[in-house]
């Protein structure tokens, strides 16, 4: 991705301001879904990239949806949240989790245009910049190379998940399964962020300053936004979001938390308010 200087501050803020009104979008949305938010898509045995998703359209190039839409992209939908760029950090303007990827002259957001072959991807995914997880109250132990730990619970019923039925418009009724089960906002801890920068790799945190990561924003369940600094939050083995043991290449699977699911759910847990 292209990446600002921390610098140019004006990135950092409007990105910022983009996390609170989703953050502000979520509880709108829950106030008019008998509190529950937005789904999540996060299918048992998938990675955490599936929570930077929008939805799924019938290929390359196309407009028509045919899965989804869930995680922030419900806002746009919803008519909430209704200028689709609010669902990506300005500072990232090429890549999976940039606006112009998924845009061009006739493809309106969503769509996948004729160019995005050339990302190399023979998946039609619309993705957002932002990852959309709000974290339970309930919590869970995991235990895994990173040690011992009880973060919220990300909870399959039955350990299969739900099938949840969309019918967005413009696309036909559609369903998606293996999801976790709905949390209302009531069930939410409200010191857990819900929403971050993209988590990609070490060398593509959004913002950074003289060329190096400085850091990156998060949204938490009330709305407000607190930007979340490297320093300070990346001793060895801390397990602090920015622990070089959490992100590549020393993280399980090498790739960044965006394909560790232990990493990921650790390094959301550890954003602080």
């Amino acid at each position: 991705p292209v990446l600002s200087s921390f610098r140019t501050g004006s990135k950092v803020a409007s990105c910022a301001n983009n996390l609170r009104q989703l953050g502000v979008g979520c509880n709108v949305y829950a106030a008019g879904n008998s509190d529950y938010l937005p789904v999540l898509d996060f299918p048992l045995g998938d990675n955490p990239w599936e929570t930077y998703q929008a939805c799924r359209v019938a290929g390359i190039p196309s407009t028509m949806i045919i899965q989804g839409p869930y995680n922030f992209a419900l806002l746009y939908f919803a008519s909430i949240v209704k200028n689709p760029l609010t669902f990506y950090c300005p500072a990232v303007q090429t890549g999976f989790y940039a606006y112009p990827t998924y845009t061009a002259s006739g493809y309106p957001w969503p769509a996948i245009p004729p160019s995005y072959s050339q990302l190399g991807s023979g998946n039609a995914y619309i993705r957002t910049g932002f990852a959309y997880y709000p974290q339970a109250k309930q919590t869970q132990s995991i235990s895994d190379q990173y040690g011992n730990f009880i973060l919220p619970a990300l909870v399959y019923a039955n350990n299969v998940g739900t099938t949840i039925t969309f019918n967005p418009p413009g696309a036909p009724p559609n369903t998606i399964s293996h999801e976790p089960a709905q949390l209302k906002i009531s069930q939410v801890n409200v010191s857990k962020a819900m929403g971050v920068d993209a988590l990609e790799t070490w060398a593509s945190i959004n913002h950074q300053f003289r060329g190096q990561p400085y850091g990156l924003n998060a949204v938490f369940p009330d709305g407000h936004v607190s930007f979340q600094p490297v320093n300070g939050n990346n001793k060895r083995n801390s397990n602090r979001p920015f622990d070089p043991e959490l992100w590549n290449p020393n993280d399980i699977n090498g790739q960044g938390p965006i394909e560790d699911v232990d990493g990921f759910r650790i390094i959301m847990s550890g954003f602080q308010p």
